[in-house]
Order: C-alpha cells, then sequence, then structure tokens
C-alpha cells in the first residue's frame, strides 16, 4: 500500500513539472537592448555579469547605426515590434514619446527607489520627460565640449593663464599670432547642414543670457535674443578672419573633430580648439604615437564666461523602453543596473554619468578635467528641443547665415535679420 501510495505521489509530481506553464515560469526572461556605439564587446561583458547575477533575466544585446536608431525603432515600435531597451539620444525622446512609442516609466521609476534622485540627481529631466510630468527615458550618459588647449603654446605666447572671457579670448588670439605666427583658437566655420559654427554662435549668446528659442513661464515660445545681438556672435567669429587670427581653410571645414584640427593640435600648429573629449583623445593618442616618451602638452578647461557665465550644451545619450515590451519589470532591472557606477568605470568607459552624484566619482586623466567643469555650467537644449523650431532647420540657418558674413556675402546685421525673420515665422507657424 505504501508503495503504491509513493508510486501515485511521483506521478503527480511529475505531471505537475511537465505542464507547460511551469516549464516556462522556470525559463529565464529574455529582454532586448538595442545598443548604438562601438562598445559593443564591453556592453556584451557587462551584461554577462548582470545575467549572473539575474539568472531570471537574459539580455539580448543588439546593434545599429545611430543614424538608424530612430526611424528604424519607430517603423518597429508602431507595428508591435522592437527591443525592449532602445538607445536614443536626448533631443530625440520628447518627440518620439509623444507619438506613443514608449513605456511610462513613472511607476517604475518610484518602485525601483529612483523617484527621490530623479529631479536632484538625474541630468536633462527635462528632455527625458513630457512636460505633464510622464517620464520616457532614464538619463543615461552625459557630455558637451570644452575648450582644449596646448600648454608649451600657451607659455611661449606669454600667455600665463587660459583666457576666462570672450575678449580675453580674443586678445589671447592676437599674442599667439603675434608672439608665435601659429593660430591660437582654430575653430571651424565652414555652412555646412552639420557645422560647428552652430556650437560656437550658441556658446557665445547663452553666456549672455540670449536664446534663439526660450520659453516663457506662462509656457509660450518666443526668441530671446535681438537682432544685433545675433549679430555680435557673427561680428565675433568674423573678426578672427578679417584680423587672421584663424587659417582661412577653416571655412571649408564644418567638422568639430577634423583631421584638420586633431593635426593642427599634434604638430603644433594651432594653440586652442573647441570640441568633444574623444577627440581630446584622439589629439593625445595621435600625440604620443608622433613622439614616444614626449610629455602630453594638452589641458582642458571651460569656455569664456560672459554675465550668464560659461555655458555650453548638454548632450548624452538616453534609455527607453519599449511600449510593446512584455516584461516592463525585468526590463527595468536592466536599465537600473546599466546605470551604477561599474558600468563607467570599467564598461563604458569615456562616457559620463548622467547623474550629478556620480560624475566627480569617475577618474579621468587629469588633461580631461576640463569636461567635468564644463558639465556643471552647461545646459539641456531645453526649449530648442521642446520648442516648435526643429534644430535642424536652425542649425542649417545659423550656418548659412554666419557662412555669409565671414565670405563677406551680407552684412552681420542682414544675416542676422534673416535668421530672425526665419524664426520667427516658424513660431508663429506654431501659435
Amino acid at each position: 500500500m505504501k508503495t503504491r501510495l509513493l508510486l501515485v505521489a511521483l506521478l503527480a509530481v511529475a505531471a505537475w513539472l511537465a505542464l507547460p506553464s511551469v516549464a516556462a515560469a522556470a525559463a529565464p526572461v529574455e529582454v532586448t537592448f538595442r545598443f548604438n556605439d562601438a562598445e559593443h564587446k564591453e556592453l556584451r561583458a557587462a551584461l554577462d555579469v548582470f545575467e549572473k547575477q539575474n539568472p531570471n533575466i537574459k539580455v539580448t544585446l543588439q546593434r545599429i547605426a545611430w543614424g538608424d536608431a530612430r526611424e528604424q525603432f519607430l517603423r518597429e515600435a508602431a507595428v508591435g515590434q522592437g527591443p525592449d531597451i532602445v538607445h536614443l539620444g536626448q533631443v530625440m525622446v520628447r518627440s518620439m514619446g509623444q507619438a506613443g512609442v514608449f513605456l511610462k516609466l513613472n511607476d517604475l521609476v518610484k518602485k525601483h527607489g529612483l523617484a527621490e534622485r530623479w529631479p536632484s540627481d538625474f541630468l536633462s529631466t527635462d528632455l527625458a520627460s513630457q512636460d505633464d510630468g510622464t517620464i520616457h527615458a532614464i538619463p543615461w550618459t552625459v557630455d558637451t565640449f570644452a575648450m582644449v588647449y596646448n600648454r608649451d603654446l600657451l607659455k611661449q605666447a606669454g600667455i600665463a593663464r587660459f583666457p576666462e572671457t570672450w575678449e580675453e579670448l580674443r586678445q589671447a588670439n592676437r599674442q599667439m599670432k603675434a608672439k608665435t605666427g601659429k593660430v591660437g583658437w582654430g575653430f571651424p566655420a565652414g555652412s555646412g547642414s552639420t557645422n560647428s559654427i552652430w556650437f560656437f554662435c550658441n556658446f557665445y549668446w547663452w553666456s549672455h543670457g540670449w536664446a534663439l528659442v526660450d520659453r516663457a513661464p506662462d509656457g509660450k515660445y518666443a526668441m530671446n535674443i535681438t537682432v544685433d545681438q545675433i549679430a555680435e556672435a557673427f561680428d565675433y567669429y568674423n573678426s578672427h578672419f578679417k584680423e587672421g587670427l584663424n587659417d582661412k581653410a577653416m571655412l571649408a571645414v564644418t567638422n568639430w573633430g577634423a583631421q584638420e584640427l586633431i593635426e593642427g593640435m599634434v604638430q603644433g600648429n594651432i594653440a586652442i580648439i573647441s570640441t568633444p573629449e574623444f577627440v581630446l583623445t584622439q589629439i593625445e593618442e595621435a600625440y604620443r604615437a608622433r613622439y614616444p616618451g614626449k610629455p602630453l602638452p594638452f589641458a582642458s578647461t571651460i569656455h569664456p564666461r560672459d554675465r550668464n557665465g560659461s555655458k555650453t550644451f548638454i548632450g548624452g545619450r538616453t534609455l527607453s523602453v519599449n511600449v510593446n515590451a512584455r516584461h516592463p519589470d525585468e526590463t527595468f532591472q536592466v536599465i537600473k543596473y546599466l546605470i551604477t557606477p561599474e558600468i563607467y568605470t570599467k564598461y563604458y568607459v569615456g562616457q559620463w554619468p548622467a547623474q550629478k552624484s556620480l560624475l566627480a566619482k569617475i577618474e579621468r586623466p587629469a588633461s580631461h578635467a576640463g569636461y567635468a567643469e564644463q558639465l556643471k555650467h552647461a545646459r539641456t537644449w531645453g526649449p530648442y528641443s521642446s520648442g516648435p523650431v526643429a534644430i535642424p532647420i536652425m542649425w542649417n540657418a545659423v550656418g548659412r547665415a554666419a557662412g555669409s558674413v565671414f565670405t563677406g556675402e551680407k552684412t552681420s546685421r542682414a544675416a542676422a535679420k534673416e535668421l530672425s525673420d526665419l524664426i520667427q515665422a516658424e513660431l508663429a507657424k506654431a501659435r
């Protein structure tokens, strides 16, 4: 009798284990993460660690080029497909979120203990959420431009400290040319669609408290700059060409990391550039290869200031969850792991965390210290991104306007008036 009862019990257990639902419950939940940067292998290694710590979650890492990331995800999400976690630029989130492709993250942020840190610790939360407070992304990394300079060249020119104001910088450029014959600040001034002068003009305007698009307390968008103030930036940069302080060949260069700039810094023909951190890394690697054993002469610092301080932009990357994600909680566990300190120190090295509390904990070479300092002074694109005038429209228009001044085609005021009229017209369409 006992043997028969035992046999029945064993058969019952075996039958229960064989049920499809039980087998499915025992299998790991699968989460897909689509990543756009070059550190694919490093991120895979990080996710391997995560999977060991969380055996109930398996992460599939997909890869896509930045140029395809946005449109591809929009197409997939519209038909109920796509990765669970999507890697995007900060300025992409609001418009995509309004299209309904992202999961609302407010409850998950609260559940996983990030709610208290959300407004005070995370950077660029305004671009990661909508006006009604809906959170559509977790800010992942931040970056910006800093001034990179050659200490030896500044010393040769008798410049004891890096200039702190725009006028001091122009005077230093004059001194550099007079004492050494070299270029002080070599800035690319080409007018192509992805020109750099767009950034440099905005840095100048923002440091004065001006902006092409701003948002009033009542929520309405408007220009916060006059025609003469727009022209002032054009005149400032044009003076470098008129006085021979910047090489006219820079009128054909648009990219902030162009080879002409890197070589100019490595060869010691340019003393100063404004550029993202990865370009400084490229310059230092090239210098080490060219001059083995020679100490690096480079350093970085913040941009010139005016009454509104030193201002650049906060750019960076975010992580959003597909509205079609089947396992939102497990998906968010992956995101929470990806914003831990070890990710930035071991796997995604070269990226600054989008959390104030972590910025000071990330070690970088001393020559890169200017980037951490500049981030403290940077602003988000804010109304430029959330407002009715698309950034690409303004970016192109500023490049064309500045270029027409640099080539002598138009006066600075005429170019500024055309730019102002264009933005006013775009704002009017939205009213």
